[in-house]
C-alpha cells in the first residue's frame, strides 16, 4: 500500500535510479506537473501533461543527462495537510555526465494526492528549484564524500547543516556548502495555486 511517506519514496526511487515504469503508479495519468526555477544553470519544461510526460521528463530524460543522483527530503516530519503535501524542501546531488562535474541544488515540492483505492496517487505537482550550482567534479570524489554523509532520502535539517558546515568550514574549497544548509532554503508565500 503506498501511503504518503511510501509514494515519495517510490518518486524518488523511480527518478534517481532510473525506473520510468514506476511513475504510473505514483501519478495519475492525467496528472499535471509544473515546474518554476530561480536558478539559470538548469531548464526544464515549466508544465507537463499526463503520467506519460511526466516519465519522460522526469526519469528518461533527466537520467541522459544525470548519474548517480540522490534527492533528499529535508525534513524532520512530512507535512502532510489531508491530502496536500506543501513547501517539502529537497536537495539533490548528482553527476553531470557531460561536463563531468557535481551538480548540487535545492528547492522544494509541492504535492496534491488523491485516494487510488487504498493508495495515493498524486495527481498535482509543482517542483521549485531555487538554486542548482555545477563544481568540477572529474574523479567524481566530491559527489562520492558529500552522498557519504548524508541519510538517503530522509535528511533532518540538523543532518544535512552538520556535515555541510564542518566541510564546509574545514577546506575553503567547499565553502560553497554553505549556500545549502538548512537556513538557505526559502519558505515562499503564497502557496502557488494548484490547478483543479
Amino acid at each position: 500500500m503506498l501511503t504518503h511517506k511510501s509514494l515519495l519514496e517510490a518518486y524518488v526511487y523511480a527518478k534517481d535510479k532510473c525506473h520510468p515504469s514506476l511513475i504510473y503508479d505514483i501519478y495519475q495519468a492525467n496528472a499535471v506537473l509544473s515546474i518554476s526555477t530561480a536558478a539559470s544553470a538548469v531548464a526544464f519544461p515549466p508544465l507537463v501533461v499526463g503520467a506519460d510526460g511526466i516519465a519522460q521528463t522526469l526519469v528518461t530524460d533527466f537520467a541522459t543527462r544525470f548519474t548517480q543522483c540522490r534527492t533528499y527530503y529535508v525534513c524532520d516530519s512530512l507535512p502532510v495537510i489531508k491530502a496536500r503535501i506543501a513547501y517539502l524542501p529537497w536537495l539533490v546531488i548528482m553527476r553531470e555526465h557531460a561536463t563531468a562535474s557535481l551538480r548540487i541544488g535545492r528547492g522544494y515540492y509541492h504535492w496534491q494526492l488523491v485516494p487510488h483505492g487504498r493508495q495515493w496517487r498524486v495527481s498535482e505537482m509543482h517542483i521549485r528549484i531555487d538554486h542548482m550550482m555545477l563544481v568540477a567534479d572529474v574523479g567524481g570524489d566530491l559527489l562520492t564524500t558529500l552522498q557519504a554523509f548524508l541519510p538517503y532520502p530522509w535528511l533532518p535539517p540538523r543532518v544535512l547543516d552538520a556535515a555541510f558546515r564542518l566541510t564546509a568550514d574545514s577546506n575553503p574549497h567547499f565553502s560553497f556548502l554553505h549556500e545549502f544548509t538548512s537556513d538557505q532554503m526559502h519558505w515562499p508565500q503564497p502557496v502557488p495555486t494548484m490547478q483543479t
